[in-house]
């Protein structure tokens, strides 16, 4: 783990990071903190996120969601657009953002609904949306992504705008279709859920937006992948990426004894054959990133005799960092894959060209690493208004000590200690027609 370690002092200025060198620094700082025995790496971005919020509070809001991040080592989040009201207008956009001014104790960049309308979208463009969802499982539709005309339509759009668009790779039409038959015939167990969100449907959606995609030249990002065959698929494509989540990365679907409706999410946890394939796929670096879905709910919404009627998604930004870099101890996974695939490669990929390293001028966006503290993992003592979590009771090892959100220090060891000095984020890449 330790191999390309080296030990140096890293000096902050103006949010920025000023100095990386043996020397102890000429000036003394505002705030000095002893990181021997830690391990600095870039602050994390998560760039799939759920924060709520508006009219959604009582699931999570700015303040929680970015405390969560915090706590967590994540100094960056992408919101999805599936909000009330959900994010496909420049006004709800706009909406967003000024709502969430002050109250983020991590950056913050917001993520539009694909959208047919070229004037929405090119403002949606101008005013900073780091990228544009579609959802192919029809959980929120600006137009009918079933039919292939416009679908293609949008697709072109967000290529002439050079607009990054991530994809849930789903098919919403056939899973209605086991769901309403599952339904009718009084089938409502968490195997009949599993059942209409099968691998097939996610592989054959998946081939379906990289043959559109293609044809467009629209760049994509698949989200939340969770099939072996699905990120061969992917690496087959240019400009195309992928993300995993810890909990496809980490558990099989032995979790639904212990957990049941709390651990339903969609794409579904998958059976241990396709998590190992997934994992070594992550582990190589055919997966690009790793990001949470963190999709807090209340717990009266997840906990459902009906598996029809729990919400899907499980909170994931305060348990990602522990459960991984166990992993990183373990040795099953490198530390600077782990670097790279939370931090440098999301920058990378989401046009952020000024975070996802530790180098001078870079933003000082910075999380400490305590290599050695031992935890378990309590879902009633997250900050996240989500007190539920299948990784409940694993034992890990590997936490945020210090994260340091540009250049202030907001989370101390599980405390938040610092002020909402989050921004909200934008992509630095220029926005031209092609």
């Amino acid at each position: 783990m330790g191999s390309n370690l080296t030990s140096a002092n890293l000096q902050v200025e103006d949010g920025v990071i000023a100095e990386i060198s043996k020397r102890q620094p000429v000036q003394k700082p505002d705030l000095k903190i002893n990181a021997k025995g830690l391990i600095a790496l870039p602050g994390m971005i998560d760039a799939h996120v759920h924060l709520r919020d508006l009219q959604l509070s009582y699931k999570e809001t700015f303040e929680t969601g970015t405390q969560a991040a915090a706590i967590g080592g994540f100094t960056t989040v992408f919101d999805m657009p599936n909000t009330r009201p959900p994010t496909v207008t420049d006004a709800n956009l706009g909406e967003k953002m000024s709502s969430a001014q002050g109250r983020l104790y991590s950056n913050v960049a917001f993520q539009g609904g694909l959208t047919e309308d070229a004037d929405e979208l090119g403002r949606m463009v101008e005013r900073g949306a780091i990228a544009f969802k579609l959802y192919l499982n029809r959980a929120l539709e600006t137009f009918d992504s079933s039919d292939e005309e416009k679908l293609s339509n949008a697709l072109r759009l967000a290529k002439e705008h050079n607009a990054l668009v991530t994809v849930h790779a789903e098919s919403g039409t056939e899973m209605r279709k086991i769901q309403h038959q599952s339904i009718a015939e009084g089938r409502t167990s968490i195997g009949d859920f599993l059942k209409a969100h099968s691998p097939e449907i996610e592989v054959s959606a998946v081939r379906r937006i990289l043959s559109l995609g293609a044809k467009a030249g629209a760049r994509l990002h698949v989200c939340h992948i969770t099939i072996p065959e699905s990120v061969r698929l992917v690496r087959r494509n240019r400009n195309v990426t992928c993300e995993a989540t810890a909990h496809h990365l980490l558990l099989n679907q032995r979790v639904f004894k212990t957990e049941g409706t709390l651990a339903v999410c969609v794409p579904p946890i998958r059976s241990e054959q396709d998590r190992r394939g997934l994992w070594r796929q992550f582990g190589s670096g055919q997966v690009d990133i790793l990001a949470s879905d963190h999709a807090p709910h209340t717990l009266d919404e997840k906990i459902k005799q009906n598996a029809w009627e729990a919400a899907s998604g499980v909170p994931g930004l305060e348990t990602s960092l522990p459960v991984l870099f166990t992993q990183v101890v373990k040795r099953r996974i490198t530390l600077r894959r782990l670097a790279d695939a939370t931090a440098t490669l999301p920058a990378k990929i989401f046009g952020l060209t000024k975070k996802g390293r530790l180098k001078e001028g870079f933003d000082a966006d910075i999380v400490l690493v305590d290599p050695k503290v031992k935890l378990k993992i309590e879902p009633e003592k997250f900050l996240s208004k989500a007190k539920y979590s299948p990784f409940k009771g694993m034992r890990c090892t590997g936490a945020a000590a210090y994260t340091i959100v540009n250049g202030v220090l907001v989370a101390e060891r599980g405390r938040i200690v610092g002020q909402p000095v989050g921004k909200v984020t934008k992509s630095d890449r220029t926005c031209v027609s092609s």
